[in-house]
């Protein structure tokens, strides 16, 4: 306890030189990431080190607010009036106390949206490197514990008629969203960091995610290593337990889900027909419906990857903030189309970077009634 406390004690009291000199930055980032080794050191390195960095002076106070919204949509992927819902909803929570709220916000916009460095982006916002670190962190974790519920969840009976009518006019019917897996790439964990490279050879987590016709979110899951595949990803995920044990509820009206074949089939999981070269021409139709109407969680990975920039690379060594940023962007994107930020431009550009990395097929024996119901499915599409 002693211990913990004088930790916190050394980083209050290298916080207080950060206030009035900024040149520290990388000392104290350094004594962070590295879980406050060595603060007497860093403390007595601060003290030789007190030449003033430049920076952008009050970038957040006077400039930003003359920004239109559309200057401001191209530097933070959100319009004005998304940000400001955004404020008012992380108003009263846990934060960075000794820099105001908006500024908070605007500086973890700006990191999650572009690749810059911590470094540049803490001088763009006048502040120090350390704060931009805590701010991320904190408020990635604020948005989890606060928001994440809010605005993903699964549908209600009346949602769940909607979403079929809606998907049916894509072709295909009985549809309540559609599931699949996206890669995360991170930088090498110090621990067990061979677990995490997938089959393209970089380190990932991976980002599991079921949309419905208009790509909201209704569940997300993230976090398991990148060499794991999707199907044991989702089988060790809390909504595949909901779907196994309550289909009758979660799946209102004998509706299902739509999964690549990296998915076992299920009564509400509905799978295309595995090619060997030898499917029928009522086969091949199905999988093609399938396909075109399972796109759509495609353009929603697309569409978040390409408005939050930074889920095409996490440089965060903790597993479990690298999970809570990822998801924080999932919140933002849902909060982005409940105020109609458009997201068209950036479904192309994520949808590029989101190529399949774990190619692989499920070896599961269906149940005799889910192979019922995708045949009874097949041969309504005639």
């Amino acid at each position: 306890m002693a211990s913990k406390m004088s930790k916190q004690m050394g980083l209050l009291m290298l916080q207080q030189f950060l206030d009035d000199d900024d040149d520290i930055d990388n000392l104290l980032y350094a004594a962070a990431v590295s879980g406050y080794q060595n603060l007497s050191l860093c403390y007595i390195s601060i003290l030789k080190k007190r030449n003033k960095i430049p920076r952008i002076l009050n970038y957040a106070e006077t400039v930003i607010p003359e920004y239109s919204n559309e200057e401001f949509r191209r530097r933070f992927r959100m319009n004005k009036e998304t940000f400001l819902v955004l404020v008012e909803q992380l108003r009263g929570s846990r934060n960075y106390k000794t820099i105001s709220l908006e500024k908070q916000v605007l500086i973890f916009l700006k990191y999650v949206s572009s690749q810059m460095t911590l470094q540049a982006i803490a001088d763009y916002f006048g502040v120090c490197e350390y704060s931009v670190f805590e701010i991320v962190k904190c408020l990635a974790n604020v948005i989890c514990e606060k928001l994440l519920a809010q605005y993903i969840r699964w549908p209600s009976n009346n949602q769940v008629q909607e979403n079929v009518q809606k998907f049916s006019q894509k072709g295909f019917p009985g549809v309540i969203g559609a599931i699949d897996g996206t890669h995360i790439p991170i930088r090498a964990p110090k621990e067990y960091h061979e677990n995490y490279i997938n089959r393209k050879s970089f380190h990932s987590i991976i980002l599991q995610g079921i949309c419905d016709h208009d790509m909201h979110f209704l569940d997300v899951f993230s976090g398991w290593p990148g060499s794991v595949h999707d199907s044991r990803v989702f089988k060790n995920s809390l909504i595949f337990n909901k779907f196994e044990n309550d289909s009758a509820n979660m799946f209102f009206g004998n509706s299902h889900l739509l999964g690549d074949s990296a998915y076992g089939l299920q009564n509400w999981l509905m799978t295309p027909y595995k090619d060997y070269g030898n499917l029928t021409r009522n086969q091949r139709k199905y999988n093609f419906v399938h396909s075109s109407t399972r796109m759509v969680i495609e353009h929603a990975f697309g569409a978040l990857k390409g408005r939050f920039r930074r889920l095409k690379y996490l440089d965060i060594l903790d597993i479990q903030k690298a999970v809570e940023v990822s998801l924080s962007c999932c919140v933002l994107h849902e909060l982005c189309l409940s105020t109609h930020d458009d997201m068209t431009e950036y479904i192309e550009e994520g949808v590029v970077e989101n190529t399949e990395v774990n190619n692989f097929v499920e070896v599961h024996n269906p149940t005799d009634n889910a192979e019922t119901k995708r045949s009874a499915i097949m041969d309504n599409l005639i």
